[in-house]
């Protein structure tokens, strides 16, 4: 990676902006709400606000073959986190902005906002509910096709109950809505997706579910009713440990979609999602994570491209303050139909991906942690005009109230 004077320059006027921060904080102590009214009789239920300032220098803010253009970019990160447990209950609720400002480039000037919550109800008897809200607005494109700068939300409400008969025993539903909204560039993404879903568990150890899966699911696009698909999957997996020291959520099997126009390619194939987690020590955590499956697609004629995609992560602490974190991917995109190259020829479009990140944490006090990470991705396509290479270095500033 080669960086530029003006680059140099930019980024010690950020290394200044982390130290001028830094230099500001204040202690704080965590906000125990049922310390602050113990009329509650809720222990366990706290709110935790924060703020980071992240300052990073992209060196490809577009993800452009050639004619790459860097920045740096400026995060001011607000949000809370509330933890709310009552009795077998819980609930789990979070929110954040992020307020970007761009050096160079202030017409790229934007914010984000993500809204997380989880409300899980164990009942006496075996009976559990639960629901999942996740909302998204952000200028990153979702999926490993788009690049640049894209305004999108998409929302996630997820409810699902399940129960658990006979000791060893249980079934659950699951229901999943999903919208997404794109900006005019790429709105014949917008969508709504349905899925319904079946699940039977067989505990096999007191802490460890085999199980199978069946769903049935809608796409229904907003202004491209071509692109509307029905899919049926099937899919087995573990639910738990499946040692002492290693713990999955892993799903595999098989999707069936099929587009409502009769024209379009269909998929019929192996799918698979979730995560493989070994903690050998206290302190070191590895873990592999899973995702393959049809995303949706702007490319020429294709409709959707399957993506492949295997990461590794690993965690470990140095001491109760400093953590190191680094990860590796890689992964394929692959196209189902061929498309005019620039020099005429006609191909099936294929990427190559990869990827790794590295960073360290510090967390100085309680209420205040700093950090710093690189993050290096490469796209190698056969269609040359879709590669791209890009690095992001950033520091960091926390402060827990």
């Amino acid at each position: 990676m080669t960086i530029t004077r003006s680059a140099a320059k930019r980024i010690t006027a950020a290394a200044a902006v982390l130290g001028l921060f830094f230099s500001l904080a204040r202690p704080v102590a965590a906000v125990d709400l049922n310390a602050v009214w113990p009329d509650l009789n809720l222990p366990g239920f706290t709110f935790t606000p924060f703020f980071t300032e992240r300052v990073e220098y992209e060196s490809n803010v577009f993800q452009t073959p050639s004619r790459q253009q860097d920045d740096v970019i400026s995060k001011s990160i607000p949000g809370f986190v509330l933890a709310l447990p009552f009795g077998s209950h819980r609930l789990d609720f979070g929110a954040r902005a992020e307020i970007l400002r761009y050096f160079d480039r202030d017409e790229q000037d934007t914010e984000h906002y993500f809204v997380l919550g989880n409300l899980k109800l164990d009942f006496p008897g075996g009976l559990k509910a639960g629901l999942k809200e996740d909302f998204a607005f952000t200028s990153q494109p979702p999926g490993t096709e788009l690049t640049g700068r894209i305004d999108s939300s998409t929302n996630v409400l997820a409810p699902g109950i399940e129960y658990g008969f006979a000791q060893r025993y249980a079934l659950g539903v699951d229901y999943a809505w999903t919208h997404v909204d794109f900006e005019s560039r790429v709105n014949q993404l917008d969508r709504d997706e349905h899925l319904v879903g079946l699940t039977g568990f067989y505990r096999v150890q007191p802490k460890t579910d085999v199980l199978l899966n069946v769903s049935y699911g809608e796409k229904d696009f907003d202004t491209a009713s071509e692109r509307d698909v029905t899919r049926w999957l099937v899919l087995g997996g573990v639910r738990g440990y499946l040692t002492a020291m290693l713990t999955s959520t892993l799903r595999l099997g098989y999707e069936s979609r099929e587009a409502d126009a009769s024209r379009h390619t269909d998929y019929h194939g192996f799918v698979a999602n979730g995560d493989v987690v070994w903690q050998p020590l206290q302190r070191t955590k590895v873990s592999l994570l899973v995702d393959r499956g049809p995303q949706e697609s702007v490319f020429a004629t294709n409709f959707w491209y399957l993506s492949t995609i295997v990461t590794l992560a690993a965690e470990h602490k140095i001491n109760s303050k400093i953590t190191f974190l680094g990860r590796v991917y890689g992964g394929t995109n692959d196209y189902p139909d061929k498309a005019a190259k620039v020099n005429s020829q006609v191909d099936w479009r294929t990427d190559d991906l990869v990827g790794f990140g590295l960073g360290v944490d510090y967390q100085i006090q309680r209420w205040l942690g700093v950090g710093l990470d690189w993050a290096w991705t490469k796209r190698d396509s056969n269609f040359s005009e879709f590669d791209y290479t890009n690095n992001v270095v950033a520091g960091k500033v926390t402060l827990s109230f």
